[in-house]
């Protein structure tokens, strides 16, 4: 055995065997064979992945394939899809482009990691966040927005131990938001350095080839599904908190007291209005001084996402509904007022969902969604059933 090979096979032990101490004692302290960024996901896979899955759960082929074709990564992509082919024959890899709620839509394969791929469904609509899957490139390269390397025993689950894979976010050069993962993958004892490298520079040149992104309004908030906020085309770095302040205040332009600001965002929770204050001062600090005092309100223009949602609802736009709604209202929210906007925005979606007849308005949402709702792919499936069978 080389001893590139045996150096490989030493390093598979120590993490099998940190990994059999992490089973046994549900945690483990760091080890410079496995990163405390491996170890916190093993943490949050043991939460919600089952520990034997054969294969990672998929979407249906002919949905996947539309997906893909009306995503900007495809066209984006185009400009190197001849050197990813070519680096997964000389490479012996398989090559995968995942959108932001980690579904591959695209992937291409050797011949020496085709059928190992198919078996696992890591295959075009396969699911590989790491609420499916557990800790793998593709989930946690999501979740740090940054490029990893996953080997061997480090993936969470024992039907991917024999892969290594490299992956990388594909960040909008303009929004800073991160629109995909780049992955690629072999077995274990193929790994190089070199992987991460070549994942990380294919990343950043699809990246550049996507669609400019033009801003809606100075200050965008998106609160369905995954928040995030832009703030004069760009995406900045925002607490929940800061995000739940900003929806309160784009729900009351008129502006809110600072103890009517209080009562909306924390109800009977014991927190003090400097608690309040700070955060908002920080937020000013922020957004550049464009947010006013006595009463506290915004001081340039908003588009909000479930705003905009609500008014196009009320004016029975479903389709362009659907479209748009990408998850629940900022789920985690305790805030009393936040709380009963997701309750209504939820139950007017629910209504109607099942008035949608046209599959494509259903694609498309599927293509932007970061959740789990699953009432948007069964609906779908049915229309879908319904034309078969009329055929």
């Amino acid at each position: 055995m080389s001893r590139a090979a045996t150096s490989l096979s030493q390093r598979r032990q120590a993490i099998e065997n940190q990994r059999s101490e992490f089973t046994a004692k549900g945690t483990t302290v760091p080890h410079q064979s496995v990163s405390q960024h491996i170890l916190s996901s093993w943490q949050r896979s043991a939460k919600y992945v089952a520990p034997t899955p054969s294969y990672a759960p998929a979407d249906d082929e002919y949905i996947t394939s539309r997906l893909w074709e009306e995503s900007p990564l495809s066209l984006a992509a185009q400009h190197e899809q001849q050197n990813m082919e070519q680096l997964v024959k000389e490479g012996s890899l398989v090559v995968a482009i995942a959108d932001p709620c980690g579904r591959l839509l695209w992937t291409y394969a050797s011949n020496h990691m085709r059928r190992r791929a198919e078996s696992l469904n890591f295959t075009a609509g396969g699911h590989w966040d790491e609420e499916s899957v557990g800790t793998n490139a593709v989930g946690l390269s999501l979740s740090l927005k940054r490029a990893v390397t996953v080997f061997s025993s480090e993936h969470y689950l024992p039907i991917v131990r024999d892969w290594v894979c490299y992956a990388a976010p594909i960040i909008h050069p303009q929004s800073g938001e991160c629109v995909g993962i780049l992955d690629m993958s072999t077995t274990w004892n193929r790994h190089t350095p070199l992987g991460q490298c070549a994942v990380t520079e294919i990343a950043r040149s699809i990246a550049s080839n996507l669609p400019e992104n033009l801003p809606r309004a100075e200050l965008e908030i998106y609160a369905l599904g995954q928040a995030y906020v832009r703030f004069q085309g760009m995406a900045i770095n925002l607490t929940p908190r800061q995000i739940e302040i900003l929806c309160l205040l784009a729900l009351n332009a008129e502006g809110l007291s600072l103890n009517n600001l209080h009562a909306a965002l924390y109800g009977d929770s014991p927190v003090s209005t400097a608690t309040l204050k700070a955060e908002i001062s920080h937020l000013r600090h922020i957004l550049k001084g464009s947010i006013g005092s006595r009463p506290y309100r915004l001081l340039l223009p908003v588009w909000a996402d479930f705003i905009h949602l609500w008014k196009i609802l009320h004016e029975q736009k479903i389709n362009e509904a659907i479209s748009l709604y990408r998850g629940a209202f900022l789920p985690q929210s305790k805030s009393p007022e936040l709380e009963e906007w997701r309750y209504c925005i939820s139950a007017v979606v629910d209504q109607v969902l099942g008035a949608c007849k046209n599959p494509d308005v259903l694609i498309e949402r599927l293509h932007q969604n970061t959740s789990k709702n699953e009432e948007f792919r069964e609906r779908l499936l049915e229309l879908m059933s319904n034309t078969s069978k009329r055929l």
